[in-house]
């Protein structure tokens, strides 16, 4: 079976190029590189193959690039997340596993458990950005006649009304807590405009969110968690400040397991390699480093 690495990032950061360098440094090795697009109501998968440029034109640029770089064959996988995932993907599309040392994916890393080493990229952060930040999110929802029941008297489900005298039986009346209570609120007098009439419609159907502060690492940051191998990709010799603060606060998230207990992306991976590198050179020795890393990773899986 094939070596197989997953390499993850946010859009721009430069895994197409590391891909590329990976391919470059390794020509010894028959490789299949794919690039994998997670696309909600494309069907269950499709694939896409790569030419070389002068044999057959393809409108996929970084497959030619791939093949170019010396893969062995280079494809785009895209399917559809609500009838397939990644890891239940891979079996169908192994027929070459044979003739292939390493398969490389770009792609979203979810911690598939047949990945044998995992990889995500990122740029440097901006001056005084932080890694994890303190972001609102709903926690959970409660139910709106749980939520009414504690929050006073103001809107019961249930009114009571005192008879005017002895002789009169006390009577009940229900208001039943259901999509049809702002029609019941309009013939009371109660009468709400669309915008309200949807928002409790919303309430009573989903409950009322629960909200809590909690940390959370940035957006283009998510899935690093997963990551074994760490790569902040500078362009120029000028970011290294930048990509030095931001190297110091990933090895500090990797060592500090009470925040990683808190942040919703949870992850097995104790300890993850970081390289600063300029992916644009091929012989820069962060660069170096980390394709050697990833390697040795791949060739040490059994």
């Amino acid at each position: 079976m094939a070596g197989i690495a997953i390499v993850d990032s946010h859009p721009g950061a430069g895994k197409t190029t590391l891909i590329q360098r990976l391919l470059e440094s390794n020509k010894s090795r028959a490789v299949q590189a794919s690039r994998c697009l997670a696309r909600p109501g494309s069907g269950d998968w499709k694939e896409e193959r790569g030419h070389l440029p002068g044999k057959t034109t393809s409108r996929h640029a970084e497959l030619s690039k791939w093949l170019e770089a010396g893969a062995e064959d280079a494809n785009m996988l895209t399917y559809d997340p609500d009838k397939i995932d990644l890891e239940s993907l891979i079996p169908q599309v192994d027929g070459g596993f044979g003739a292939w040392d390493e398969w490389v994916l770009e792609a979203e890393n979810s911690r598939h458990p047949r990945v044998h080493c995992s990889v995500y990229v990122l740029r440097p952060l901006p001056d005084s950005a932080r890694l994890v930040e303190e972001r609102e999110s709903i926690v959970a929802h409660l139910p709106f006649d749980e939520y009414l029941r504690h929050a006073g008297d103001d809107l019961p489900p249930q009114e009571t009304l005192e008879p005017a005298d002895d002789s009169v039986e006390e009577t009940h009346i229900d208001i039943p807590i259901d999509l049809e209570l702002p029609e019941r609120l309009a013939e009371v007098g109660v009468v709400l405009n669309e915008s309200e009439r949807n928002r409790l419609r919303t309430l009573i159907q989903e409950g009322i969110p629960i909200r809590s502060k909690r940390p959370a690492l940035r957006p283009e940051c998510a899935r690093m968690p997963a990551a074994e191998v760490v790569i902040i990709n500078l362009h120029h010799e000028d970011e290294r400040p930048l990509a030095e603060a931001t190297h110091a606060q990933i090895v500090g998230f990797f060592k500090d397991w009470k925040l990683r207990s808190q942040i919703e992306y949870r992850s097995l991976v104790t300890r993850a390699g970081v390289y600063l590198a300029n992916l644009q050179d091929a012989n820069d020795p962060g660069t170096q480093k980390a394709l050697a890393q990833i390697k040795r990773k791949l060739r040490g899986r059994y």
